[in-house]
C-alpha cells in the first residue's frame, strides 16, 4: 500500500524547504534518492528533510535506505489487522532515531528474534510479548549519560532507563508496532528523572516499563511518580494531529503527553515592555538536583504569550531575550497565568540572597492497576524465567580461556581480565586491539589508552579506531609524559560524540606549514574551526557531530566546534581538553591549561571561598553553581570539587553567578536558598553558605499504602493490615548481616526504651529464618521484645512500598511509619539518627490523629 498522495506532498515539500542546509555532500544524496522507488523516495525525503546536522555526516545513506526499505515491508506485509495511520507509522515505525542513541541496522536481527512470538497474537498481547523478550536481554543499571546503540545494550546485558526504553522502542518497532519513548526530563517530587514506553494498539496509546515485564499495559512502577509530574515529552518529527508542542530541538518536536498521567492545566506566561511583546524564550524551569532545569522551553506569540499544559506544582519562569531576562516563581495549583513585565529585566541580578519554597504536585493514584494474586504469580515467574535467561545469556560474553592466554603478556594481567569483562559482549574488539603488537616498548600504553576511556566505551568500541588513534598519536609520545600524553593526546575520546577514527583525515587536511602555525598557537585552531557553522533547524543539543562529520558536511554547533578542535590538537600532537568544569576548549602551553577562546587576558580571574559550615554539602543533590551567559544561567561542572573543613576554594572567571541550595522533604516540596554574586578579576570574596532547616511536620506524608500479604505466626500468607492493625505502625524490612541494617538495630536497640514507651505497633520484616541465626537481630529482638516479627516477598512487598512512598527501592533497610493505611513517612538505607527521627514521627502522626 503506498502513501498518500497528501502525505507525499507534504514530505516532499518539508525536503525542498530543507535541502540547502544538507550540507556538503547534499548533491549526492538527493543523487541517490533518483534511484529509488516512489515510496523510499518519500521515507528518505522524511529522514533527511527532518535529521540533525550531525546525522547527515556521520552515517551513510546506505544505512538510512536499509531503514526505509526494513519499514516499508512492515508497512506492506503488517503482523496487524489494524491499519496503523500514516503520520504515526512514519513517525513511530519508520523513524531510525528514538532518543540521542548511537544508529546501528539492528531492526532485522530484533524481528528475526521476534518473529514467530509475536505471530498470532494482538498488538496488546504482543508488546507484552515483545517487552518479555526484551526482559530476557537487558535489565536496568545506572550508566553515564551517552546513550549507545540498541544493538550495544542488547550485548551488554543492561542499561540506564534511557537506553532500555530505546532499545524496547526499536524492538516493538521492528515487529511494526509504533512505540515511542516517554520522557519526564524533572521528576517534580525527587531529585531524579525517567524514561520509559508507549505502544499505539488499535487506534489508544498505552505505556508500560521497559524491560519490564507486566501482565497488563498502562501498569508500572512509576504510575504514581507519573501521576506527580509537572510535564512529559516524547519526541517526533513530524507534526501529529491532537499532540501539543511544547518545544523543539533542531528538527525534531518535543510533544507533550502528560494528559495520560496527572491532572494537567493549560498555563499562559504573557510577556509584556509594556506592549506585547513577541519572540522572548519561556523556559519552564524545576528546581531539581539543586538547579532549575527547563522541561519546556516556548517563544512568546505576537501576543506576547507563551502556553503550555503544566502539572499543579511550583515552576519557575525565566523569560529572556536579547541578554536580558526576568523570573518569577509560579503555583499553578493557584493559577493558571501570570504577566511578567519586561521592562524591569535585567542583563545581571545584583548581589543578593533569597530563600523560597517550591511545592511538587500531590499524591495521586491515577492509572494504577492492582493485579489479581494469579496475575502476580504469573508474574514472578515470567521475571524469574526473563530474568534466568538474561543471566545464562550474559554469561556468554566473557571468553575466559583467551582472556587469560592474553592477560599472561601484561604485566598487571588483572587489569587485562578486568577490561574484558568490562566490554561485555564487545569482547572480540576490546580481545583483538589488546592482542595488536605496537612494539615491546609500547607493550602496557594500551591498557593506559583503555583507562583513559569512559567504562561504557569499551562496549561499543572498535578495535580499528583504537587502532588508528593509537599509532597516529605514538610519535608525540616522547614529548610529554604519560599523564598528559595518555588522556589529552592519545584517548580518542573528548565529550559524548561517537568515538571514531578521525586523525588521518584531519592531519591530512593541512600542509605542514599551517600544521606548524597550529602547533606554535593553537588560538589558530579555534579560529579555523570557526568557519563550521550550522542552520538552528539542523542544530540538536543532544547530539554531537564527530569531527570528520563536521568537516565533510562543513555544518557544526558550538560544542561540534569544540570537540573539532580538541580533535585538531591531538592530531596534531598537541595535549587538548574541554574543561571539565565549564566545557571551554584548553590546549596545554608552558605548564598549564589555557583557554582557546580566551576573552580574559591570562591571569585575570577572581577566587571565592564557600563557608558551608558543617553540612554535608553533595553537588547536583542540595547545592549548585552556575554562570550567567547572554542572559541565561549555565550550571558548571564541580562534582569533582572536594571540601575541606566545611570550606571550598574555586577560581572562576570573572561574571555573574548564582548558588542554590536546597533541601527536600519527604513529601517532595523543597526549601531553598538562592545567592547571586558577581565577581571582577583579582578579586577574593567568601561566600556563607546554608540548607533551610525544616520542622518535623514538613517531613509528614498522607500516601495511601497499596494493600500487601504477609506471613501470619503460622507461615499463613494474610493481609499486612490484619498484623498491623488500624492504628500507628512502623514497618521495617531488615537485611540481616548487612551493613546498614547492622547499624539500624543497634540504633534501635539504644532507643528501646523509647520504642517500647511509644504508642506503635512495631514489625520486623524479614525474608526467611535465617535472620534468627544473625546475632544482631537477635538482641534487638530481644531488646525490644514488643516487636513483631513476621517473612515477606520482599519484591512484592518492600519494592512496591518503597516507589509508594517515593524512596529508593534498592537500599535496605526500608522503613515506614503509617497509620490507618496510610504512609506517614519513610525511610530507605540507614541515615545516623534514624532511630531519633522516627520517635519524632511517630509522636507527630499520633497528634494528627
Amino acid at each position: 500500500m503506498s502513501f498518500s498522495q497528501a502525505l507525499r506532498d507534504t514530505v516532499h515539500r518539508k525536503f525542498m524547504e530543507t535541502r540547502a542546509t544538507l550540507g556538503h555532500g547534499g548533491e549526492g544524496i538527493c543523487e541517490r534518492m533518483r534511484d529509488c522507488g516512489e515510496d523510499e523516495r518519500t521515507v528518505l525525503e522524511f529522514f533527511y528533510s527532518t535529521m540533525p546536522a550531525s546525522d547527515i555526516g556521520d552515517y551513510d545513506f546506505s544505512l538510512y535506505q536499509k531503514f526505509a526499505r526494513f519499514g516499508l515491508s512492515a508497512w506492506e506485509n503488517p503482523f496487524w489487522e489494524s491499519r496503523i495511520p500514516e503520520d504515526i507509522f512514519l513517525n513511530y515505525v519508520l523513524s531510525y532515531r528514538i532518543n540521542n542513541e548511537a544508529i546501528a541496522d539492528c531492526r532485522p536481527l530484533f524481528r528475526k528474534e521476534l518473529s514467530e512470538r509475536v505471530r498470532g497474537k494482538s498488538m496488546k498481547e504482543a508488546a507484552l510479548e515483545v517487552n518479555i523478550w526484551c526482559a530476557e536481554h537487558v535489565t536496568y543499571q545506572a550508566t553515564d549519560d551517552r546513550t549507545v546503540s540498541p544493538l550495544t545494550v542488547m550485548k551488554s546485558s543492561y542499561g540506564r532507563c534511557g537506553e532500555e526504553s530505546t532499545f524496547a522502542v526499536t524492538a516493538l518497532r521492528s515487529v511494526g508496532i509504533p512505540a515511542r519513548q516517554i520522557y519526564a526530563p524533572r521528576w517534580a517530587h525527587c531529585d531524579d528523572n525517567h524514561a520509559w514506553v508507549e505502544v499505539w494498539c488499535d487506534g489508544d496509546w498505552y505505556f508500560l516499563g521497559a524491560c519490564e515485564p507486566e501482565p497488563v499495559l498502562n501498569r508500572g512502577w512509576f504510575t504514581e511518580a507519573a501521576a506527580r509530574s509537572m510535564l512529559m515529552t516524547c519526541k517526533a518529527f513530524l507534526p501529529s494531529k491532537d499532540e501539543e508542542e511544547v518545544t523543539r530541538d533542531g528538527c525534531t518536536l518535543y510533544l507533550n503527553e502528560l494528559k495520560r498521567y496527572a491532572e494537567k492545566r493549560r498555563f499562559t506566561v504573557t510577556v509584556k515592555n509594556p506592549e506585547p511583546l513577541a519572540d522572548v524564550t519561556v523556559h519552564f524551569e524545576l528546581l531539581n538536583g539543586s538547579e532549575f532545569s527547563p522541561i519546556a522551553s516556548v517563544k512568546t506569540d505576537e501576543a506576547g504569550r507563551a502556553a503550555v499544559t503544566l502539572g499543579f506544582g511550583s515552576i519557575h519562569i525565566h523569560a529572556v531575550k536579547d541578554g536580558r531576562f526576568a523570573e518569577v516563581f509560579v503555583d499553578t495549583e493557584e493559577t493558571d497565568s501570570i504577566e511578567i513585565d519586561f521592562t524591569r529585566a535585567v542583563s545581571a541580578e545584583p548581589d543578593a540572597q533569597e530563600d523560597f519554597v517550591f511545592r511538587a504536585p500531590k499524591d495521586s493514584s491515577r492509572n494504577f492497576i492492582a493485579l489479581t494474586e494469579e496475575q502476580k504469580e504469573a508474574r514472578r515467574k515470567i521475571i524469574g524465567e526473563a530474568d534466568r535467561k538474561r543471566k545464562e545469556y550474559a554469561a556468554g560474553f566473557y571468553q575466559k580461556d583467551k582472556a587469560e592466554t592474553l592477560a599472561t603478556r601484561f604485566a598487571h594481567p588483572e587489569e587485562v581480565r578486568a577490561l574484558l569483562k568490562s566490554a561485555e559482549g564487545n569482547f572480540p574488539e576490546v580481545y583483538d586491539f589488546l592482542s595488536m603488537d605496537f612494539g615491546e616498548k609500547n607493550r602496557e600504553l594500551p591498557i593506559k589508552m583503555l583507562h583513559s576511556l569512559m567504562k561504557k566505551d569499551l562496549r561499543d568500541v572498535r578495535a580499528a579506531v583504537l587502532a588508528e588513534h593509537f599509532r597516529e598519536a605514538l610519535p608525540y609520545r616522547k614529548n610529554f609524559p604519560d599523564n598528559l600524553f595518555v588522556p589529552y593526546i592519545l584517548c580518542p575520546r573528548v565529550y559524548l560524540e561517537q568515538l571514531s577514527e578521525y586523525r588521518t583525515f584531519l592531519s591530512g587536511l593541512f600542509d605542514e606549514p599551517t600544521a606548524e602555525s597550529f602547533r606554535a598557537d593553537p588560538k589558530n585552531i579555534w579560529a579555523y574551526v570557526g568557519k563550521y557553522q550550522v542552520s538552528p533547524d539542523r542544530q540538536s543539543e543532544r547530539l554531537t557531530a564527530t569531527p570528520v562529520c563536521v568537516v565533510r558536511t562543513g555544518q557544526g554547533g558550538e560544542l561540534d566546534r569544540r570537540v573539532l578542535f580538541t580533535a585538531i590538537c591531538r592530531t596534531l600532537g598537541i595535549p587538548a581538553r574541554l574543561n571539565p568544569v565549564d566545557m571551554v576548549p584548553q590546549y596545554y602551553r608552558d605548564g598549564a591549561f589555557r583557554d582557546a577562546q580566551e576573552k580574559a587576558k591570562n591571569g585575570e580571574e577572581a577566587k571565592v571561598t564557600l563557608l558551608g559550615g558543617g553540612e554535608k554539602w553533595a553537588y547536583l543533590h542540595n547545592w549548585t553553581l552556575a554562570v550567567l551567559n547572554h542572559g541565561e544561567y549555565r550550571t558548571l561542572d564541580l562534582t569533582d570539587a572536594a571540601w575541606a573543613d566545611g570550606k571550598l576554594a574555586l577560581s572562576l572567571k570573572p561574571g555573574a553567578y548564582r548558588l542554590l541550595t536546597s533541601s527536600r522533604t519527604p513529601n517532595g516540596n523543597q526549601f531553598a536558598k538562592k545567592y547571586c554574586f558577581r565577581l571582577s578579576a583579582g578579586d577574593e570574596k567568601e561566600l556563607s553558605i546554608e540548607l533551610c532547616k525544616t520542622e518535623i511536620s514538613d517531613l509528614i506524608q498522607d500516601i495511601p499504602l497499596p494493600a500487601f500479604r504477609i506471613d501470619n505466626d503460622r507461615n499463613e500468607a494474610v493481609p499486612a493490615d490484619s498484623v498491623i492493625g488500624g492504628g500507628t505502625a512502623l514497618v521495617v524490612w531488615l537485611e540481616e548481616g548487612r551493613e546498614p541494617t547492622e547499624h539500624i538495630l543497634n540504633e534501635f536497640m539504644e532507643a528501646k526504651d523509647a520504642l517500647g514507651a511509644a504508642d506503635c505497633r512495631i514489625l520486623f520484616l524479614i525474608r526467611d529464618g535465617a535472620a534468627w541465626k544473625n546475632a544482631t537481630f537477635i538482641k534487638a529482638k530481644e531488646a525490644i521484645p514488643a516487636a513483631l516479627v513476621r517473612r515477606a516477598d520482599f519484591s512484592e512487598t518492600a519494592v512496591p512500598m518503597a516507589r509508594r512512598m517515593f524512596v529508593d527501592p534498592d537500599k535496605l533497610p526500608l522503613a515506614i511509619v503509617a497509620r490507618s493505611g496510610r504512609g506517614v513517612y519513610a525511610s530507605s538505607g540507614y541515615n545516623v539518627g534514624i532511630a531519633d527521627l522516627l520517635l519524632k514521627i511517630i509522636e507527630a502522626a499520633n497528634k494528627q490523629a
